[in-house]
């Protein structure tokens, strides 16, 4: 399996049988099978049905019906197709829950935040769309920042640190996981928030904040959360949706976690840390 910039998946854990991928929203999308059998007419179908989802909610054109609603003005009405209705209201849910520190409609940010809850919410429709041909089905879509498992036993993926010569394991008792890019995307306009908030005090460039949850959506959000937001609404944001964020340092040591109702901060501490090895956390 090719490595992405982000994540590498030891071949030793899951073995992959069949994959399929193409350009989505200026990025690429991959979905990869590990289920014995002839799976090719269900990718196909996948990502042909992706197209209509690319369509509707790409922010490059004006003349997608996301940005046509996001352009509307004064009286003027707009009758919403699911997909666009439901990216809309869980942008506003989520953007509410962290008291504004996620802030998907500033018109001078490119409206970036919303592009990567766009690419989680891309990734949990196919997922849903693959599951929908054959419920069985074992596999991931990998998408940017954002990576989504289906119907795997327990599972450990290896994150890239800030430091590209450094990577962590990490075990994961949900299926979903997004981390925040190890090319920078503190600095390449890749947040809205950066016009907005600086960096919470201790985080800086050279950390890398990755997050557990259940699906694509709230975990590419939250990882814009928890570089920018304070602790106390991180922690808010993690017990409301059940996740879980780890941030480390450029090293790959363990700074902080946020989950469930306690929040761990370990200073100059360092502690290796793999949810793989808890046995309790894993469905």
């Amino acid at each position: 399996m090719e490595s992405s910039l982000n994540f590498n998946i030891p071949e030793t854990s899951l073995q992959v049988t069949a994959q399929a991928g193409r350009p989505i929203l200026g990025d690429f999308i991959q979905i990869n099978l590990f289920s014995e059998g002839d799976f090719d007419g269900v990718l196909t179908t996948t990502l042909k049905n992706l197209t209509d989802l690319e369509v509707a909610l790409t922010l490059d054109s004006t003349a997608s019906e996301i940005c046509r609603v996001l352009l509307v003005e004064g009286d003027d009405s707009f009758e919403m197709s699911r997909p666009v209705a439901e990216v809309l209201e869980k942008a506003l849910d989520l953007s509410a829950l962290s008291d504004g520190y996620l802030e998907p409609f500033r018109e001078d940010s490119r409206n970036l935040d919303l592009r990567s809850m766009i690419r989680g919410y891309v990734v949990d429709q196919a997922v849903k769309m693959l599951l929908s041909k054959n419920p069985t089905l074992m596999g991931m879509v990998h998408l940017a920042e954002g990576i989504r498992f289906f119907n795997c036993p327990k599972k450990s993926i290896h994150v890239r640190m800030s430091n590209s010569d450094v990577e962590k394991e990490i075990g994961l008792f949900k299926d979903a996981i997004s981390t925040t890019e190890a090319r920078g995307s503190l600095y390449d306009q890749e947040s809205a928030t950066l016009y907005l908030h600086p960096l919470r005090q201790g985080i800086s460039g050279s950390h890398t904040v990755s997050v557990i949850a259940d699906s694509c959506l709230h975990a590419n959000a939250l990882a814009k959360i928890g570089l920018y937001a304070p602790k106390e609404v991180v922690q808010a944001c993690v017990s409301e949706l059940d996740a879980q964020i780890v941030i480390f340092d450029a090293s790959g040591e363990i700074e902080e976690i946020f989950e469930e109702s306690t929040a761990y901060n370990f200073g100059q501490g360092h502690i290796s840390y793999s949810s793989y090895d808890d046995s309790n956390r894993d469905s």
